[in-house]
């Protein structure tokens, strides 16, 4: 199975450095390696040294930078016109809802295609299965919470206009013939897919890329609770230009290391410029991750999701760290459970032997939230 690293975190700390000098050093132990980015900006190639005109005219397929490594700037436009095969990709289905004549130029500017873009090319990847390795070049924090969502929220659409039930609803398309709606099925399952691998901490993990100062463990705190919601499990936190001891205000490895227990953390000093090459790339590496397998899981975290204890008795675990039991509020939805805590919100869809069941309560244990399911009996 392809294994996956999401690199993400602060805007501006050096995640494509750290995602780049990833592959770099996978590669160089004869794993397959892809890294994707997917913001537009090009700063993937670039730190790899690779002009940008040499990328674009790979029409949005991977470039072959090595013998082990590829790389691949997904490029919407791109991926849009390869994706509307005859109007029956996933693509297509997608993002046209099953109409049937729905154009690529109708969708390419609409709010989160990137995400939806790039996660279905990802599950073609994980498919063919030619890579080991997908290191994926995330957006700052906000950005990737929104990529690692992306799956469930179309999802829930699709449900939405799948479901006989809701036929009378607004958001219902009037023109989804049978043929749109089991392609549309059919794309929504295969996206289900990539959205298991990137929840399973044996297949997906996060390396949070941060510099250090005053506002960093907050910051810190903030997204481990995020990722924690959406089921993405992290198992790095790289402190990038690392500030001398004795700055005021600067936080060191031990303040972070204290914060996250054995979750490991890497300092890396200042450097200037930033790596830009192969070799500076295999130098950063070197001091990232000091010679060790860049793919290995660094830390092991335990899978969350849902668990049965009993006949109709069931649980679901997500890990919420840095939260108290006052700051989650729960509400049932018929078969989904919304999970509110402060400004983050996430929509988990019941299992159908589950969402036939009551919420029998919830509990924090450490910092994990507990919600159990049983069924009620009759008196």
């Amino acid at each position: 199975m392809t294994r996956l690293i999401l690199v993400s975190g602060r805007g501006g700390a050096g995640k494509t450095t750290v995602a780049a000098a990833t592959a770099l050093a996978a590669s160089r132990r004869g794993l397959r390696t892809l890294v994707l980015s997917f913001d537009g900006t090009r700063d993937l190639g670039a730190t790899f040294g690779v002009e940008t005109p040499g990328l674009s005219a790979s029409d949005g397929l991977p470039v072959q930078l090595d013998e082990h490594l590829h790389l691949l700037e997904v490029d919407v436009a791109s991926e849009l016109r390869r994706g509307w095969g005859g109007g029956r990709g996933d693509v297509a289905v997608l993002l046209g809802g099953g109409w049937t004549d729905v154009t690529a130029e109708e969708v390419a500017l609409a709010p989160g295609v990137d995400a939806v873009v790039t996660l279905t090319r990802l599950g073609t990847l994980t498919r063919e299965r030619h890579y080991e390795l997908i290191i994926v070049d995330g957006p700052s924090t906000a950005g990737a919470l929104r990529f690692v969502a992306g799956a469930e929220a179309v999802g829930w659409f699709t449900r939405r206009w799948g479901s006989p039930q809701n036929g009378t609803r607004r958001m219902r398309p009037m023109r989804v013939d049978a043929e749109g709606l089991a392609a549309l099925q059919g794309a929504r399952d295969r996206l289900m897919e990539v959205d298991a691998l990137l929840r399973d901490p044996r297949v997906t993990t996060l390396r949070w890329v941060t510099t250090a100062d005053s506002r960093a463990e907050q910051e810190l705190r903030r997204a481990c609770t995020a990722f924690g919601l959406q089921g993405i499990a992290p198992d790095c936190v790289v402190i990038n230009r690392l500030a001398p001891e004795g700055m005021v205000d600067s936080p060191g490895v031990e303040d972070f290391q204290r914060l996250l227990g054995s979750l490991p953390v890497v300092g890396i000093a200042s450097r200037s410029p930033a790596p830009v090459g192969r070799e500076a790339l295999e130098a950063y590496a070197g001091l990232l991750y000091s010679g060790d397998d860049p793919a290995r899981l660094m830390t092991v975290s335990p899978a969350r999701g849902f668990g049965k204890d009993a006949v109709d008795v069931y649980r679901l675990e997500v890990q919420l760290p840095f939260v108290n039991k006052e700051e989650v509020n729960l509400s049932r939805r018929e078969a989904e459970l919304v999970i509110q805590v402060g400004p983050l919100r996430r929509n988990v869809l019941l299992p159908r032997m589950i969402a036939q069941l009551s919420t029998a309560g919830a509990r924090m244990e450490g910092d994990t939230l507990v919600v159990d399911f049983k069924r009620e009996r009759s008196a």
